[in-house]
């Protein structure tokens, strides 16, 4: 009976320690870094003043912590990424994902950006948000190629694997918008009946205020919860998202969303919105969206 008891116990013990040792801590950042304009509004410096800061940025928020870092980014040049990966340090740091116009370098990236000597890229896809995903293509009347980048990633050290899926919906048509998000939700369970079950992030602009065409639609599926509504808590005085190159804030369209939301697969931590006016020089006319959470 005794022996019974500390074997029950040993049991308990061995499996809290598996329970621990499998959970995640993650950072997730969404950033829409605002492309390099040669045409610039008003208090908008050119790309090789503003990068300094945004990069320097990128390094405090991926390193001043243990957690898993992945970086949703938005709006960005062929060249850009590759300073954003030089920067970094593109010995460790890796992207997913391709220029929106050709499915190669042209255009914006919507790319997800990972470090290779903690995470092992399992699988990736770009489609876009059209009646033809597969095809390079404009969807529902949009001002712009609208793409969603997917990526399936496993942590080296624990084994653990999860998804990830980062967008740019569409400035100009609110049925690109709506339509454009069920592509993506239906891209992200297309990736969970190869690859799951997994816990996944969703990083974007979505052009779409809380409440608004795309956020709506992606709230009534109730497969992804935001983490403004998650119980999370919210760092910082910033509140909204979207500035423009000024200091007063206009709306709130960046976000970061976790789930599936029935499953139970994440414990949301924290989340703050930077502030994107560093040094005298607005670093984009977005603040980035980083949010704390545990992959349990």
């Amino acid at each position: 009976m005794k022996f019974g008891g500390l074997f029950s116990l040993a049991c308990l013990l061995v499996a809290s320690d598996v329970a621990m040792a499998a959970s995640l801590p993650m950072r997730v950042v969404s950033f829409n870094i605002r492309y390099a304009a040669t045409l610039r509004e008003t208090n908008e410096r050119p790309w090789s003043e503003r990068r300094v800061g945004l990069i320097n940025q990128l390094k405090t928020v991926t390193s001043a912590t243990s957690a898993v870092s992945v970086l949703g980014l938005q709006e960005v040049l062929d060249a850009q990424l590759n300073d954003i990966k030089n920067g970094l340090g593109s010995d460790v740091w890796a992207h997913v994902g391709y220029g929106r116009d050709d499915g190669k370098k042209a255009g914006e990236y919507s790319p997800i950006i990972y470090r290779t000597d903690v995470l092992k890229l399992v699988y990736s896809e770009m489609k876009w948000l059209s009646p033809t995903p597969d095809e390079v293509s404009f969807g529902w009347g949009a001002g712009s190629r609208r793409v969603v980048t997917i990526g399936v990633f496993e942590h080296l050290e624990t084994g653990q694997r999860f998804m990830h899926a980062n967008t740019h919906l569409d400035n100009v048509s609110s049925r690109a918008r709506s339509e454009g998000i069920k592509v993506v939700i239906s891209r992200i369970r297309a990736v969970q009946q190869a690859y799951g079950p997994l816990g996944v992030t969703l990083t974007g602009d979505f052009n779409s205020e809380p409440g608004g065409d795309a956020y709506a639609a992606l709230e009534a599926a109730g497969y992804l919860t935001e983490m403004w509504n998650s119980g999370a808590a919210r760092l910082g005085t910033n509140q909204l998202t979207y500035t423009g190159f000024s200091t007063t804030g206009r709306t709130r369209i960046d976000f970061v969303w976790f789930g599936p939301a029935d499953e139970g697969r994440y414990e949301a931590l924290q989340f703050e919105f930077l502030g994107n006016y560093v040094d005298g020089v607005f670093i984009s006319d977005h603040r980035a969206v980083v949010a704390d959470l545990t992959l349990l």
